[in-house]
């Protein structure tokens, strides 16, 4: 008998209208461990700058959900895929950390010695300036770090006796909903089940439910115009195919505009909203005062070890519940930074609502094309020669963006070719390669024809703008002892 799909009740969102739900999804957000990120801000502490952000990762998870079951709708997808989907978009935000992306950067990238604030961040900026050219696509690669927030959230979920529970009791007759399919969403493996592949791709591609939740929602709480994007054109534009065996998601010729427009105000919320001078240096200074306190004894931040394990045993305990915003709060009132001078001076400003302001330099703000361009226009800033020189006590911010990370297939095809000479299967390896990265990206499906990407399209402002980048580089201030 066919999986048939339910809706039980429903709840009110301001982005989406009422939002309806199965058994199975009620039963699940009704959990202690879903109901935790009602406590999670979606852009930690954005609000002290646009006072309306005070989203949370919990309604945010409930937009995913729904738009991705939008999509699956349009695509005619059956009820059991359907219901797969919409957990995964449900639990995919399960493992996020305090302040959000804020506490996960702190542990991934925990410094050897967090006083070092100004060294540590100088440091990551080179790195990054340095790494411009090499960057790849990997939305479909499972992260390496089991600190991303995609792991932690598939190592809690698997660990996760009530889940477990839940799911067995109401799709428990199912051959599709499983354990291992919903992870595989969250994470983005379409490797492992070619059957869910164009699942996967909703979750984890250019165009996704995730990344089409973030941008609405952010621009209607944060009061801004730049996340407008007009969904119900992008689904009634949905289509799907086969490649190669492969399922792929894409549009039809007639959304290339529409997946232009969702490409541009995304790279504009993240210039002018993510990015705004007042927001970065706040998320800057919220990330090193984490830092120091993971290695506090005395804060509400567990070691590295020891938050894989309240994750592993967080079922019918407390500790992992309390690992919200309200931790950082908590630790920031309360932990002494002792000899750490910058560090103090970090929470001495937090806490009377301060911020490092910016030097006489203040920005170098650069449009390019390649890290030779980069590189050029950067010798020529006081910044930039201050971060080689190791200038002073003042603290480095840098942001670069692109309106997307496809690039044309000949530029792919290019670059692929010299790293497949050490493969032992070159000609498996290139086709797999080339189906990850229909996969990827938002590829244009047309009747009779191959799929291709926009920037592949004369019609698609991407086939102009792939390679467009933009650096911003700020340099702020420590104020006197």
């Amino acid at each position: 008998m066919p999986y048939r799909m339910e809706r039980i009740d429903k709840i009110l969102d301001n982005v989406h209208g009422f939002i309806e739900f199965t058994a199975v999804e009620k039963e699940l957000l009704e959990l202690p461990v879903f109901k935790r990120l009602q406590s999670i801000k979606q852009l930690s502490l954005t609000n002290w700058v646009f006072p309306g952000a005070e989203h949370t990762r919990f309604i945010h998870s409930l937009g995913v959900m729904h738009i991705a079951d939008q999509m699956a709708v349009q695509l005619r997808y059956s009820d059991e895929e359907r219901q797969l989907v919409r957990l995964a978009g449900l639990l995919h935000d399960l493992g996020h950390y305090p302040l959000s992306h804020v506490g996960e950067q702190a542990y991934r990238e925990l410094p050897e010695n967090p006083d070092e604030v100004t060294e540590n961040q100088r440091k990551r900026v080179l790195a990054e300036l340095e790494g411009q050219g090499r960057e790849t696509a990997d939305y479909m690669r499972k992260a390496s770090s089991p600190f991303h927030h995609e792991r932690l959230t598939e190592r809690l979920i698997r660990s996760d006796r009530d889940i477990a529970r839940i799911l067995e009791k109401h799709c428990g007759g199912s051959r599709l909903i499983q354990m291992d399919n919903i992870c595989d969403i969250i994470t983005g493996n379409a490797d492992r089940n070619p059957e869910i592949s164009g699942l996967v791709q909703l979750i984890h591609s250019e165009l996704d439910a995730d990344r089409i939740d973030y941008l609405l929602r952010d621009a209607t709480f944060s009061g801004t115009s730049y996340g407008s994007f007009e969904l119900g054109l992008f689904l009634r534009n949905l289509a799907r195919t086969e490649y190669h065996g492969t399922e792929i998601v894409g549009v039809h010729p007639k959304g290339i505009s529409i997946a232009d427009q969702f490409l541009m105000n995304r790279y504009y919320s993240y210039t002018q909203v993510f990015f705004n001078r007042h927001v970065a240096i706040l998320e800057f200074m919220a990330r090193a005062l984490t830092e120091a306190f993971i290695r506090k004894n005395t804060s509400e931040y567990p070691s590295p070890e020891g938050l894989l394990q309240y994750v592993d045993k967080h079922c019918g305990k407390t500790e992992f519940l309390y690992f919200t915003d309200r931790a950082f709060w908590d630790s920031l009132h309360h932990v002494s930074m002792g000899y750490s001078p910058l560090t103090d001076r970090l929470q001495s400003l937090l806490l009377r609502y301060q911020e490092l302001e910016l030097t006489e330099n203040r920005e170098a703000a650069i449009t390019f094309s390649s890290a030779e361009e980069l590189k050029g226009a950067l010798k020529k800033h006081p910044i930039y020669r201050n971060l080689r020189q190791k200038h002073g006590p003042v603290v480095p911010i840098l942001h670069i963006g692109s309106f997307t990370r496809q690039v044309p297939e000949r530029l792919f095809e290019a670059a692929m070719e010299p790293e497949l000479q050490a493969s032992p299967f070159p000609e498996a390896e290139a086709e797999a390669r080339r189906i990850r990265r229909l996969q990827e990206g938002i590829p244009i499906l047309e009747e009779g024809k191959e799929p291709v990407l926009l920037p592949d399209s004369p019609a698609s402002l991407m086939s102009r703008l792939y390679g467009t980048r933009t650096c911003i580089l700020r340099e702020y201030r420590f104020p006197e002892e």
